[in-house]
């Protein structure tokens, strides 16, 4: 049964009105927030990571550990820990640094996460898509698709280390222009503040929001949100100009021929003159009175179009450059170019897009039960496989231009193998699926990891290429030629369990959005968080101190366990439920960490 959660209800209707909100501090204290955040945290690949403290993660969470975070706020005495800085490898070869917070900060982060979204969700502009419920790449992508036809200039806008460099003054101004909570500001400061361990040694921050941090994505896109409305009501304001554009002379004038050759019934006359209208442009190009500039953002990364001169684009460059300086940010001077729409290319999300000029392509039209034909693909924003990309995915599994194996899978299964590569090869496919080329350029990368995959497996057996095809090739149920293993199902033995390699065709694709979190400002209990309200040990009983034993992956226990005829109770129960946790009493969460877990058999 869904739980609306009072408070976060109440600040969600708040944020919609635009009326400020008070007294958050108090109401954060609340144990169904906190187990809200445990249940949405705990099943993240990073739940069982370690900060800075090596005791305080997720594994042994318990009931008594939120009444003791709860009770620290209300006397005023949490202290958030330093994060614990890793460097995680970018595209370009750098290296981005990345904040790992410790448990219980993960937690009351989630907390204020879920309040700041609730609050500021409805404020935020259409024109944003990055980190925000319902939103993600594809929908950016779909709304330059669907709105930006007859762009002439793109602005690629990048800001220069914009996580590492938000002013935490500015951050906190503009959060207690809606937000008079004092206790809940000085709460949030404290956690820009708290610093980093790097090599062991603490380092404070003085800017900038914690990237890795739960709360981080929501911080900027408040700061950022400060962009998204000087572009809306300055740039919007100072440069669209006019309702449609005027007629181009030269089209006109051969309309007015046509109409005058079909009123004579010269046939061959009109086609010809149809001809030539088409290579013209229904509207004037340089019309003075028609500007429009169009606006889209993901995270650091925006995007703008626009029609009109390119002096004028400058000029837009240089005002958001100006702004972002009001906020102590900075643009990207490498990354920040201005790209002719038709004859260039704008990089955005990964994608490649341009203008299309076409003036032969036709379609059909029905309007007002008249028909009529009109160009389909003049001026038309199109998204691109970027060939660089197609290219460094071709050589991913390739070794002196031919397709090679790869030795570390050599250990798993036939199924973990095939499901490994059909995973990551589907992955990329569903995200370019928008482009217009993405047959083109990912069927040459399907051959690839297919004879990648074959590859690995015959080096597994010992056998030729050739076997490993007539074991393993079949038809998919989309009638593609695929690679398909299959193992037993004992629930189901008319349906085995199935591993699937290029089973479906490669089409493009408008409907598929990347969906981030749903908008959902209620609090259900998930089962975990009702296993653990239950507060019984589920392997003796118990209800001494009980806790959640957590592992980072159930696969991880499953492998080391494959081997033994006698599991450990826990094993076992976690296997038999397909879950990563174990709702437990003190002496067997001991127990199971020391290895001597000998508990009564699980029912």
């Amino acid at each position: 049964m869904v739980q609306h959660h009072k408070f976060i209800d109440i600040v969600h209707k708040l944020g919609e009105k635009g009326y400020e909100l008070k007294g958050v501090y108090r109401r954060i204290q609340d144990r169904e927030l906190f187990l809200a955040a445990y249940g949405k945290l705990y099943a993240n690949a990073g739940a069982t990571t370690k900060g800075t403290d090596p005791e305080d993660t997720v594994d042994g969470m318990s009931l008594e550990r939120i009444e003791a975070i709860i009770e620290q706020l209300h006397n005023g005495e949490y202290r958030w820990k330093p994060a614990r800085r890793v460097y995680v490898p970018k595209a370009n070869g750098k290296k981005r640094p990345i904040g790992i917070p410790s448990w219980n900060d993960k937690m009351v982060q989630e907390v204020i996460r879920m309040v700041l979204t609730a609050y500021y969700e409805p404020e935020f502009s259409p024109y944003s898509h990055g980190f925000r419920p319902r939103k993600g790449c594809h929908s950016a992508l779909r709304q330059i698709h669907h709105s930006w036809k007859g762009t002439k200039w793109f602005i690629e806008g990048d800001i220069k280390g914009c996580f590492d460099n938000i002013d935490h003054n500015i951050l906190l101004n503009i959060l207690a222009r809606d937000i008079k909570d004092n206790r809940f500001l000085k709460l949030i400061r404290q956690m820009l503040r708290a610093g980093y361990m790097e090599d062991w040694r603490y380092q404070a921050t003085y800017s900038g929001t914690p990237q890795g941090g739960i709360v981080s994505p929501i911080l900027a896109n408040i700061v950022l949100n400060e962009l998204d409305n000087f572009v809306h009501t300055e740039l919007f304001t100072a440069y669209n100009k006019g309702k449609r554009r005027r007629i181009d002379p030269e089209y006109q004038r051969i309309k007015g021929r046509i109409y005058y050759a079909r009123k004579k019934g010269k046939r061959e006359v009109v086609k010809k003159l149809a001809r030539q209208q088409r290579q013209l442009p229904s509207g004037d190009p340089n019309d003075p009175d028609y500007r429009r500039i169009r606006y889209c953002r993901y995270a650091d990364d925006f995007l703008i179009g626009y029609i009109g001169p390119r002096k004028e684009a400058e000029e837009i460059k240089e005002k958001i450059k100006a702004f972002l300086k009001t906020i102590k940010l900075e643009l990207s001077e490498e990354k920040t170019l201005i790209t002719h729409a038709t004859t260039g290319k704008a990089r955005f999300l990964g994608y490649d897009i341009h203008i299309a000029i076409d003036n032969n392509q036709m379609t059909a039209q029905d309007r007002e039960k008249t028909k009529y034909r009109r160009r389909a693909l003049n001026m038309v924003p199109v998204l691109a496989v970027p060939q660089d990309v197609a290219r460094r995915w071709r050589k991913k599994y390739t070794k002196n231009g031919k397709p090679t194996n790869r030795p570390e899978l050599l250990q798993c299964s036939d199924m973990e193998i095939v499901m490994t590569y059909g995973r990551e090869f589907q992955g990329i496919v569903n995200y370019y699926n928008m482009a217009h080329n993405v047959a083109q350029s990912f069927y040459p990368v399907k051959y690839i990891f297919m004879e990648s995959v074959v590859r690995t497996l015959a080096n597994k057996h010992k056998t030729s290429r050739r076997k490993i095809y007539a074991k393993y090739t079949r038809r998919s149920d989309y009638g593609v030629k695929a690679l398909i293993v299959e193992a037993h199902n004992p629930k189901n033995p008319d349906k085995p369990y199935q591993a699937k390699f290029g089973d479906k065709p490669i089409r493009v694709t408008f409907e598929t959005i990347i969906k981030d979190e749903k908008q959902e400002f209620y609090l259900g209990r998930n089962e975990l968080v009702r296993r653990l309200l239950a507060n019984t040990c589920e392997l003796c009983g118990s209800t001494d101190r009980v806790a959640s034993h957590h592992v980072r992956k159930l696969a991880d226990v499953k492998k080391k366990y494959q081997r033994r005829q006698s599991k450990p109770d826990w094993v076992k129960f976690m296997i038999a439920r397909h879950r990563k946790t174990v709702v437990v009493c003190h002496q067997c969460h001991h127990n199971i960490h020391t290895g001597i877990h000998d508990g009564e058999k699980v029912n």
